[in-house]
C-alpha cells in the first residue's frame, strides 16, 4: 500500500468527525442507533427463551406471558426501527464524505502545474474518483457500520453462550471464527496484487472510452468506427479478465469459509440436541442457542465478503490518499494586481520543455506599458510557450521576467492570473450557456459590459440566431458552435474581464479576414489602456502594432515596427512577401495574407 493502513483509517475518521456540530450529532445518532440495534438483537432471544420456558413449564401467569410477548415484539420493532434510522443517517454522512473527497480530488487536479496537466487523462481521473468514492463507502460501511457491530455481537454472544452452555460451545464458536479469519488474512496480500491490476486495467479502459467518445466526429470523419470498437473491445477484455480473476479467487475463499461455518453450525446443533436428550438443557435453551447461532452465522456468512470489501476499499483509498486527504486552497476572484497597463521585460530568458526540447533561447526584449505588441514566427518557434511563461504556467530555467520592473516570481500565481485576460489557441469552452462562458472570468459583469464585448467580438448575429439567446447551451467543448464562433466567445471571455494585460494566442485564427480586421481595429482603438501581446495568425492584421517580435527556433531574431522590419529585408519581410504573394493569387483573400502556422 502506498500509504499505511492506520493513516487511511485516520483519514476516514477525520471525514466522519468534522468541525460541524450538525454532522457530529448525526454521527453520534448513527452510532447510538447501531448500539441500540445490537443490544436489542442480543436481548430478543433471551425474551423468547423465557417465554418458551414459561409456557412449556406453565410457570408463568397470563399477565407475564402477555408482557413477554409485548416485550419480544417491541424489541423486534425497535431493533428494525433503529436499523432504518441508522441506514438513513449513514446516507447523510456518506454523501457528505463523497462530496469532500470529490472536492479534494478536483482541487488537487486544478492545483497541478501545467506540465502535469498536459499529461492529465480525463478518463483515468473519472475512473479513479469513482473508485475512491465507492471505496470510501465500502470502508466506512464495513469498518464502522458492519465490522464493529458484528465484533460486539460475536463477543457478547460468546460470553453469553459460555456462561449459559459451557466452555465446549464457546470453544467451537472460537474455532469457527479463528479458521474463518485465518483464510481472510492469508489471502489478503494476493487480493491486493490482483486489485492493483484491476484498477490499472479499469483506468486504461475509461481513458480509451472517454477519448473515443470525445472525438466521435473525428472517428466518423475517417470512417474508423470498426477499428475503434475493436480497440475498445481489447481494453475492456483486459479489464474483464482482471475482474473475473479476482472474483474467482474471492469466491473460492468464500466457499471455503462457508464450509467452515456450516461444519461449526452442525456441531453446535448436535451438541445442543445431545444435552436436551440428557435433560441438561430446556427447549427454551435450544431456541436461545439457535437464535444466537443464527445471529452469529448469518453475519459470519457474509463476513468474508465484508472483509474483502474493507480490504479493497482501504487498498484503493491508500493508493490515492495523497490526492484526497487535503483540499487545495485557491484565492477568490479579486481586484487586478495592476491598476494600469504594466510594462514587460524578458532578460536572457531560456526554457526547456520537460521532454528536453529547448523552446526559448536567451530572449531579451521589452514591451512598454500600454503597447500593442505582436509575436510572429513559424510553427514551433516558441510563441505560445512565451505566453505561458507570462502566466506562470511554466517556470524559466534561466533568466528573468519582469513586470513593472518586479520579478514575476514576486507575485502570487493567483493574483497574476487575475490581472490577465488570456485567449488560448483553441477556445476551451464549457458545456454551459453562451452567457456563462463569456462571464466565466468575470461573473459580476453588468449587462452593459457584456453587451460591449459581444459587439466587439461580432457575436450579435450568433446570439440573435441562437434559440435561447445568451442562455443557449453550446454543448460539450462548445461543439454546437462553429470554430469561428467558439473563438469569438473565447475572446469575449478574455475581454470582459477588462484586465490591464491581454495575452492573445492567435485570437482570430478561425475567422475570415473582414471579421478579423474589425476585431483588431477594436483591439487597437478601445484597449489602449491595456498592454496587449498578440500572437499573429495573419501578418496583415498586425501592421499597426507598436512593436513586432519575430521568433525563430526559440530566439527573438528581429524586433521593430512593420515598416522597419520590412526595411531590414529579414525573416519578417520574407514572411510578409510570401503572404502578399499568396493573397494576390487568391481574390477571396484580398485583405490579408496567407496563414502562417503559429
Amino acid at each position: 500500500m502506498r500509504h499505511g493502513l492506520f493513516k487511511t483509517i485516520f483519514f476516514l475518521l477525520g471525514c466522519l468527525w468534522t468541525r460541524e456540530w450538525r454532522t457530529r450529532l448525526q454521527l453520534i445518532a448513527a452510532i447510538g442507533c447501531t448500539g441500540c440495534s445490537v443490544g436489542l438483537t442480543i436481548v430478543s432471544p433471551m425474551l423468547l427463551k423465557w417465554l418458551i420456558d414459561g409456557l412449556s413449564g406453565a410457570s408463568l401467569s397470563a399477565t407475564s406471558v402477555y408482557l413477554l410477548c409485548v416485550a419480544y415484539g417491541g424489541a423486534w420493532f425497535l431493533s428494525q426501527a433503529t436499523h432504518r434510522c441508522e441506514e438513513y443517517l449513514f446516507v447523510v454522512v456518506n454523501e457528505r464524505i463523497k462530496r469532500t473527497i470529490t472536492l479534494n480530488y478536483v482541487s488537487r487536479v486544478l492545483g497541478q502545474p501545467a506540465a502535469a496537466l498536459s499529461a492529465h487523462q480525463t478518463g483515468a481521473s473519472v475512473s479513479e474518483l469513482t473508485r475512491v468514492q465507492d471505496s470510501a463507502m465500502r470502508a466506512i460501511i464495513g469498518l464502522f457500520w458492519s465490522l464493529a457491530p458484528i465484533c460486539v455481537e460475536i463477543v457478547v454472544v460468546g460470553i453469553v453462550v459460555c456462561s449459559l452452555f459451557g466452555w465446549v460451545y464457546a470453544a467451537v464458536l472460537l474455532g469457527i471464527l479463528t479458521l474463518y479469519l485465518y483464510l481472510s488474512v492469508a489471502t489478503a496480500k494476493r487480493c491486493e496484487v490482483l486489485q492493483r491490476k484491476k484498477n490499472r486495467a479499469s483506468d486504461r479502459a475509461s481513458t480509451r472510452l472517454v477519448d473515443t467518445l470525445t472525438h466521435a466526429d473525428t472517428v466518423k470523419a475517417f470512417s474508423n468506427e470498426a477499428s475503434e470498437l475493436a480497440r475498445l473491445n481489447r481494453v475492456f477484455k483486459m479489464r474483464a479478465w482482471a475482474s473475473i480473476h479476482i472474483a474467482r479467487k474471492m469466491e473460492i475463499v468464500g466457499a471455503a469459509q462457508l464450509l467452515i461455518v456450516g461444519i461449526g453450525l452442525t456441531a453446535l446443533t448436535a451438541l445442543a440436541g445431545r444435552d436436551i436428550l440428557a435433560h441438561r438443557l430446556t427447549i427454551g435453551d435450544f431456541v436461545l442457542l439457535n437464535s444466537y447461532l443464527l445471529r452469529f452465522t448469518l453475519p459470519l456468512s457474509t463476513f468474508g465478503y465484508m472483509l474483502r470489501g474493507i480490504q479493497i476499499g482501504l487498498f484503493n483509498l491508500s493508493e490515492l490518499l495523497h490526492t484526497i486527504c487535503v483540499r487545495w486552497r485557491f484565492d477568490p476572484l479579486g481586484q487586478p494586481l495592476f491598476e494600469q497597463a504594466p510594462s514587460i521585460e524578458f532578460r536572457n530568458a531560456s526554457f526547456c520543455h520537460p521532454c528536453g526540447r529547448r523552446v526559448l533561447r536567451h530572449a531579451n526584449f521589452s514591451i512598454p506599458a500600454g503597447a500593442f505588441c505582436a509575436l510572429v514566427g513559424s510553427s514551433g518557434a516558441g510563441k505560445s510557450t512565451l505566453i505561458k511563461l507570462l502566466l506562470r504556467l511554466y517556470k524559466l530555467d534561466e533568466g528573468q521576467i519582469l513586470i513593472e520592473g518586479q520579478p514575476i516570481e514576486s507575485f502570487s500565481e493567483s493574483q497574476l492570473r487575475q490581472s490577465i485576460g488570456y485567449v488560448t489557441q483553441e477556445a476551451h469552452l464549457l458545456d454551459r450557456s453562451i452567457r456563462e462562458n463569456i462571464c466565466f472570468a468575470y461573473p459580476q459583469a453588468s449587462d452593459s459590459e457584456l453587451e460591449s464585448v459581444i459587439q466587439t467580438c461580432a457575436l450579435t448575429p450568433v446570439i440573435a440566431a441562437a434559440s435561447q439567446g445568451l442562455d443557449t447551451s453550446i454543448g460539450e467543448r462548445g461543439n454546437k458552435l462553429s470554430g469561428g464562433e467558439r473563438q469569438r466567445v473565447g475572446l469575449a471571455r478574455a475581454l470582459l474581464r477588462n484586465s490591464p494585460l491581454l495575452l492573445l494566442d492567435e485570437p482570430t485564427a478561425a475567422l475570415d479576414a473582414h471579421t478579423e480586421a474589425d476585431i483588431f481595429k477594436h483591439l487597437y482603438e478601445r484597449y489602449r489602456h491595456t498592454t496587449r501581446l498578440v500572437i499573429a495568425h495573419r501578418l496583415a492584421a498586425i501592421q499597426q502594432a507598436d512593436l513586432i517580435l519575430v521568433m525563430q527556433e526559440g530566439a527573438i531574431v528581429e524586433t521593430g515596427t512593420h515598416r522597419s522590419l520590412l526595411a531590414q529585408q529579414g525573416v519578417y519581410a520574407n514572411l510578409w512577401h510570401k503572404q502578399a504573394h499568396s493573397s494576390a493569387a487568391r481574390p477571396d483573400r484580398i485583405d490579408s495574407a496567407e496563414t502562417v502556422d503559429a
